[in-house]
């Protein structure tokens, strides 16, 4: 539990429903009201006499409230005047009429003032003895009971003789009225309370400054006070707590972990690694914290462009070496694999073929998606982020993407994020936002499971039997961000590492090496059995005959055909255009605009280039500065192999395979050249100013 102060740091704790029984209630009413059980929400003499007193000697002499008056100036405050005295009477007689004795002491006590910032009995007693109200002694309810006349005044830690005196009052007040024994009375009196400044209850601390914006943003949780009941579930926190703290210490980094549920988008478990009251960044809840995003967004471009038709899990794309206007895509390996398919373009998290697919999506398409599925940060327009996004340089919260992927995994239907019990069980009616077709979602996640996949990722971690699960990695640039995502109908587990302050170049930071392992002792914790659950095909799934060179339909002259999979009503029909017969009836392969772009490319990327800097780049100078240098990268240079460089024709050094290579450069126009030991050489032209 949680106890957050309220508007003007007010400690107000979980609701106490009033029992006749209990001793704080037979304290309040001996202290407030002695007959509050027999009238009717007034006493019409008290009131003709405390008028008269107050007009006789012109001040406030007695004020005649009854608990059910002083009840309704909690509810509604309104200054003490004669006036609204006659208001408060016609009200409380109203109140009487319609509730019932016990809510009325309810709704006093939950609202009164106990000194200090408490404000209702159950802050009061956890606040000053250290229990609930229903805990309370008969002398610890009659001091509580008597600070309600005046808090400041009668504060047990500032004027204890005072409160002490006033709570014997309260139990002579009990005994008069028969509520107590005369020897109850003389054994309460004879001890003296414990004071015991309580601290307020604060467990799970990042999941609840999560809850508190949650809230913060929720117009009508805003309306609501009280209790609020989450859908945290402690096994499972446990659990993240655990995962996180270990992966922490293990890597030298901070890790964060959240689990949500798959049908109502209810947060069940959310944790940040670290000391919450830690003196620089304790505080930081990186669960909430907008990082970039890494091959994360590879499964919603690539859902996207399904439903577009613009591919199938089988179609081949060109993961080969490509520019556009100035910016070169390269995979994380540095390597071009030429056709593959989506497939497995998907699951080797390729760059090249994601960034192509993103040119034909359309930048405006997928930042919409994107923001369609709950990504709060992309606040720019989307050709600020450029072709960038295909492989994550938009920023994200790990709690936002863990509610996209249960996009994915509730079949393209998008829910946000739920924190409260009452939420999760409204979500579970609510049909969501439909985003991606089931298909589609299918196909991504199908594509993104299976041991095969998890054995050669993960493996020590895939040596044991684990349940079913898709999951994707994702590693920002520069190695500043680690991220995993497993899912399966029930549960998506999310899994960020990374430094709370930023930074880049630790290479441990991965997403495969240090957030799956995480992931996955999550995901095996919630199924001890590995009796997770696995999707079932939608209907919109179909499977027909492709091409085996390009994936696409098969015409009747594709020499080879295999089965592929499609999305009814949504995938291409047109049929593969590369297969055709020539003049004498041949089938042969065209070299057109498919096959002869891509060999020719493929070819290209075989030979040694300079890659960066770009021929003709143009490049400022810092007057002043350091030595200043432009990093050059090849293409095209096996590995071991030496080259030599040359600025100008002078020879400037030499470098091992495609490693980058540093050059020192002044103001003007400069060639740089690299050759091999053959003579091979290649160039560009760069004008630094």
């Amino acid at each position: 539990m949680r106890v957050s102060l309220g508007p003007g740091d007010t400690d107000c704790r979980p609701y106490y429903e009033a029992d006749p029984d209990d001793w704080i209630v037979k304290a309040l009413v001996a202290a407030e009201d002695g007959t509050y059980w027999e009238h009717c929400g007034v006493r019409p003499l008290s009131i003709l006499r405390a008028a008269f007193q107050n007009v006789f000697y012109r001040r406030r002499f007695s004020g005649a409230s009854t608990i059910t008056m002083q009840a309704v100036r909690l509810i509604r405050p309104h200054p003490k005047t004669l006036w609204w005295k006659y208001k408060e009477a016609f009200m409380a007689l109203k109140m009487e009429r319609k509730k019932d004795k016990r809510w009325i002491l309810s709704q006093y006590l939950n609202r009164a003032p106990y000194g200090s910032n408490f404000i209702g009995i159950e802050a009061a007693a956890n606040g000053w003895f250290g229990k609930g109200a229903k805990a309370l002694g008969l002398g610890e309810a009659a001091m509580l009971a008597g600070m309600v006349q005046a808090p400041s005044r009668f504060r047990p830690d500032r004027g204890f003789e005072k409160a002490f005196k006033r709570r014997d009052y309260v139990l002579g007040r009990m005994h008069a009225l028969g509520m107590i024994t005369k020897a109850q009375m003389e054994g309460a009196k004879s001890v003296r309370p414990v004071v015991c400044r309580a601290p307020r209850p604060f467990r799970y601390p990042y999941y609840c400054d999560w809850v508190m914006r949650h809230l913060g943003r929720d117009r009508a949780a805003q309306r609501r006070s009280g209790d609020f009941v989450t859908a945290l579930d402690a096994d499972i926190e446990a659990v993240c707590e655990n995962a996180v703290r270990e992966a922490a210490a293990k890597g030298g980094y901070s890790s964060a972990a959240v689990v949500m549920r798959v049908d109502t988008g209810a947060v069940v478990a959310l944790a940040c690694s670290g000391d919450y009251f830690g003196q620089d960044d304790g505080q930081v809840n990186t669960a909430m914290s907008p990082r970039p995003a890494g091959s994360t967004l590879k499964p919603f471009l690539v859902a996207l462009a399904m439903d577009g038709g613009l591919v199938t899990p089988e179609e081949r794309l060109a993961d080969i070496p490509r520019a556009y206007k100035g910016y070169r895509p390269a995979n994380f390996d540095s390597k071009h694999r030429g056709l593959v398919t989506a497939r497995d373009a998907l699951v080797l998290s390729l760059n090249v073929p994601f960034v192509q697919l993103l040119q034909r999506v359309g930048l405006e398409r997928f930042g919409g998606t994107l923001r369609e599925l709950g990504f709060a940060n992309m606040k720019e327009p989307d050709d600020t982020f450029g072709l960038g996004m295909a492989i994550g340089n938009v920023e994200v919260s790990l709690i936002e993407l863990v509610a996209a992927y249960a996009a994915v995994a509730r079949g393209g239907v998008y829910k946000p994020p739920c924190a409260l019990k009452d939420e999760a069980e409204g979500a579970l009616a609510s049909a969501g936002a439909r985003v991606f077709t089931p298909g589609a979602s299918y196909l991504v996640s199908d594509i993104l499971s299976g041991s095969e996949r998890s054995s050669a990722s993960l493996g020590h971690v895939a040596d044991v039997e684990v349940p079913r699960l898709a999951w994707k990695t994702g590693t920002s640039s520069a190695y500043r961000d680690a991220w995993t995502v497993a899912w399966n109908p029930e549960y998506v587990v999310g899994v960020w590492c990374g430094h709370k302050r930023g930074g880049f170049g630790d290479k441990s930071l991965v997403g495969a090496k240090a957030a799956a392992p995480v992931a996955w002792g999550i995901a095996r914790a919630l199924y001890p059995q590995n009796d997770g659950p696995w999707f079932v095909e939608p209907g919109d799934v179909v499977r027909r005959r492709v091409c085996s060179l390009t994936g696409l339909p098969a015409n009747a002259d594709c020499p080879a055909t295999e089965e592929g999979r499609a999305i009814a009503g949504r995938s291409s029909t047109g049929l593969c255009p590369v297969h055709v017969r020539d003049a004498e009836g041949n089938v042969v392969a065209k070299e057109d605009a498919f096959l002869a772009a891509f060999y020719g490319r493929a070819e290209k990327a075989r030979q040694l280039a300079i890659a960066k800097p770009e021929d003709k780049a143009h490049f400022v100078l810092v007057p002043g500065g350091p030595s200043q240098k432009i990093i050059c990268k090849t293409v095209g240079n096996p590995e071991g192999s030496r080259l030599w460089w040359f600025v100008d024709g002078a020879s400037v050094g030499e470098s091992t395979g495609t490693e980058p290579f540093a050059v020192e450069m002044a103001p003007g126009e400069h060639e740089i050249t690299c050759s091999t030991a053959e003579g091979v050489s290649a160039a560009v032209t760069v004008v630094c100013e």
